[in-house]
C-alpha cells in the first residue's frame, strides 16, 4: 500500500528529528547538546529537506497544468504529442541520477571526512548531503520541465493571441520555480546569526540569490513569450499587407471625381488600422497582474525576513 505524499513526507521529517535527538545524546550532555548552537548546524539542512518535500507535489502540479495548457496548441505532428508525453515522465532514472548527483555534490563541498568525530556530526554530514539530493531532484525537476515546454513553445505550438491567458498556468509554473527559490532562500537567512547576516558577503549573496529569482522566472517563460511575439508579427504582416492594398485601391481612386466604392475602401482600411491596434496591445508576457503582485510579494519576501531579524534581534 503506498502512503499519500504528505503522509510519507510527516513520517520521515518524524524519523529525522528521532534520529536528529538521538544523535544528540549520545553526543554528550542532552541539555547541552540540545542548545541552539549545536542543533542550528543541522536544523537548517533539515528544514530545507521538509520545505521540498512540501513544495513538491506543488511544483509537479505546476508543470502538468502548464504542460495541459500547451497542448491544445500544439499541432498534429507525432513528434510534439510524443514531447509532450515526456513532459509528464521524465524517467525515474533520471530523477534518481538527480538525487545520486546532490548527494555527490554536498558531501564533495561539505568534505565531512575533515571534520566528523562525533554522533552529531555524522547526523550533521548525512543531512547535509541528504539536502543536496533534494534540492537536485527539485532543480531536475524544474529544469527539465522547463526545457521540455520551451521545446514545445518553439517548434510545435501555434498560438491564438487573442487567448493568450490560455497561457497563464505557464507563467504560473515560473512563478512556482521562483518562489521556491526564494523560500529556501527565506529559510536560509533565519538560520543565520545577525553577525553573519551584517557581513556584506553575506549581504550581497542573499541580493545576488534574490535578483536570480527574479530573472529565472522571465527565462522560463522566455520561449513562450518568443512563441506570442511570433505569432503578433505573422499577424501584423497580414495585416500591413491588407493596408498596403487599401491604401494603394485609395489612391488609385483619389482622381475619380466619382470614385464608386470608394466608402467601402475607407471602411476596410478603418477596420484593419483598429485590427493592426488591437494586435499591438496583445501582451507578449503570458503573466497577468494577479501573478505579477504575486512575484513582488515573494520578492519581497526573504527582505522581510532579514529585516525582521535585525530589529528585534532575532538571533537564531
Amino acid at each position: 500500500m503506498r502512503l499519500p505524499w504528505y503522509v510519507a513526507s510527516g513520517v520521515i521529517t518524524i524519523i529525522l528529528l528521532l534520529v536528529l535527538l538521538l544523535a544528540a545524546y549520545l553526543d554528550g550532555p542532552l541539555a547541552e547538546r540540545l542548545d541552539w548552537v549545536h542543533l542550528r548546524g543541522p536544523l537548517l539542512p533539515l528544514a530545507i529537506v521538509v520545505y521540498v518535500l512540501a513544495i513538491y507535489p506543488v511544483m509537479t502540479r505546476l508543470r502538468d497544468r502548464a504542460l495541459s495548457s500547451l497542448i491544445p496548441l500544439l499541432d498534429n505532428q507525432d513528434s510534439s504529442r510524443e514531447l509532450a508525453a515526456n513532459v509528464f515522465s521524465p524517467g525515474k532514472r533520471w530523477e534518481l541520477t538527480s538525487v545520486l548527483v546532490g548527494i555527490a555534490f554536498g558531501v564533495l563541498l561539505s568534505q565531512p571526512w575533515r571534520w566528523v568525530d562525533r554522533p552529531l556530526a555524522i547526523y550533521a554530514a548525512a543531512i547535509n548531503a541528504l539536502m543536496f539530493g533534494i534540492l537536485g531532484i527539485l532543480v531536475f525537476v524544474s529544469m527539465s520541465g522547463t526545457l521540455r515546454l520551451s521545446r514545445l513553445a518553439t517548434r510545435h505550438m501555434k498560438v491564438d493571441i487573442f487567448a493568450t491567458r490560455e497561457l497563464v498556468p505557464v507563467a504560473n509554473w515560473s512563478l512556482g520555480i521562483a518562489i521556491a527559490f526564494l523560500g529556501g532562500t527565506s529559510i536560509s537567512i533565519a538560520f543565520q546569526t545577525i553577525e553573519n547576516l551584517l557581513q556584506p558577503q553575506n549581504m550581497g549573496f542573499y541580493v545576488i540569490l534574490i535578483l536570480v529569482a527574479f530573472v529565472v522566472f522571465f527565462l522560463s517563460m522566455w520561449t513562450t513569450r518568443t512563441a506570442i511575439v511570433r505569432a503578433k508579427r505573422t499577424e501584423l504582416a497580414i495585416i500591413r499587407t491588407q493596408l498596403d492594398l487599401g491604401f494603394r485601391g485609395l489612391r488609385e481612386k483619389r482622381t475619380q471625381t466619382a470614385a464608386p466604392g470608394l466608402d467601402n475602401v475607407n471602411t476596410t482600411i478603418a477596420a484593419w488600422a483598429a485590427y493592426e491596434r488591437r494586435v499591438q496591445q496583445v501582451p507578449e508576457w503570458p503573466y497577468d497582474a494577479r501573478i505579477a503582485r504575486r512575484l513582488a510579494a515573494s520578492v519581497l519576501m526573504p527582505s522581510f525576513v532579514y529585516l525582521l531579524k535585525l530589529v528585534f534581534g532575532i538571533n537564531l
